[in-house]
């Protein structure tokens, strides 16, 4: 504002210049204002860049922070399905191991009813057997006449335990019937369980197979977002060296900060954080914390290694601290 305020005043020196006062002024006079005016406007003019600069700096910036709000919004919908997919598993596993609890069950109720089945039809052909000996036992009655009333009296008992017999019969294929009943629902029970365990065992698989892809699918997403953590430290880094180079020290450390916090691995940024604070702050023990940081970190040919090094030395030395490595 200041520069711009400047350039005015120049304007209006240059038409006072025209004017007829100025006119007695000297050719020399008017040769040193213009050089001042156009070094200013110079001046003006790269400010102006630098200003635009920044500005397109600043929406990069803005458009990798979303990006990353983004990824990382993706990563936790990953990991949130991963675990919904992890406890429907568990579900599907559950209800398997339940309906083969079932399936064993009715397989034994099965095996028990057909063995009461016959045993039952066994005990049916031995009724009728019964029955048929006992009404065989009446056509003797004419050659036996000498013995009526015994044989009258057996002939009754025959009759009472024939319908004894019949009745016991009738009992015993009431009961196989309901027997029949209860295997066919037993069957058709054990049918819909073994469907719906290959439907559990088919879902199952399908879990599976999402399972396996969603670890790729989370590297994926963490690779990308890696990769958007080192853009977006690139800019803060670039953004540390223009505050730097327009001398603007605390908005320079605010941008390199940022940068190391997005990527701990970039000794250029340490670097640049100690030389600012042992150039312009004098803070010796920040400026060697960071140079250290940039020591473990830098490139045995990095041609900073060495002035870093004797300045550590230097200062540790006057302290009576023992050098950093």
């Amino acid at each position: 504002m200041s520069n711009l305020k400047t350039i005015i005043n120049i304007f209006i020196i240059g038409a006072l210049f025209f004017s007829g006062d100025a006119r007695a002024q000297t050719e020399a006079d008017y040769s040193l204002m213009k050089a001042d005016y156009d070094k200013l406007k110079s001046d003006y003019d790269v400010l102006l860049r630098d200003r635009n600069n920044l500005q397109e700096q600043a929406k990069v910036l803005l458009k990798y922070k979303g990006e990353i709000v983004t990824a990382q919004q993706q990563m936790s919908m990953v990991e949130k399905q991963r675990m919904q997919w992890e406890l429907e598993k568990q579900s599907f596993n559950n209800q398997i191991k339940k309906l083969q609890n079932e399936n064993t069950m009715l397989m034994d109720k099965i095996l028990l009813l057909e063995a009461e089945q016959a045993q039952l039809q066994q005990d049916r052909d031995e009724t009728r057997k019964s029955v048929a000996k006992a009404k065989a036992g009446t056509f003797v009655i004419d050659d036996l006449k000498f013995n009526i009333k015994e044989l009258n009296r057996e002939v009754a008992l025959g009759e009472k335990k024939i319908k004894k017999k019949d009745k016991a019969m009738e009992q015993a294929e009431d009961k196989a019937a309901r027997a029949e009943v209860t295997a066919e629902i037993l069957r058709k029970q054990l049918d819909e369980i073994k469907e719906k365990y290959n439907k559990a065992l088919a879902q199952n698989k399908t879990l599976e197979k999402k399972l396996e892809r969603q670890p790729r699918e989370y590297a994926e997403v963490a690779r990308e977002n890696k990769i958007l953590l080192k853009r977006t430290a690139l800019m803060h880094y670039n953004l540390g060296v223009f505050y730097t180079k327009n001398k603007d020290y605390p908005r320079a450390i605010a941008e390199f900060e940022k940068a190391v916090e997005l990527n701990p691995e970039d000794s250029q940024a340490y670097f640049n954080l100690g030389y600012i604070y042992a150039e312009y702050y004098e803070d010796r023990q920040k400026a060697i914390a960071n140079f250290q940081k940039y020591l473990r970190l830098a490139k045995k040919d990095d041609k900073d290694i060495d002035w870093v090094k004797k300045y550590i030395l230097t200062w540790q030395t006057w302290e009576g601290k023992p050098a950093g490595k």
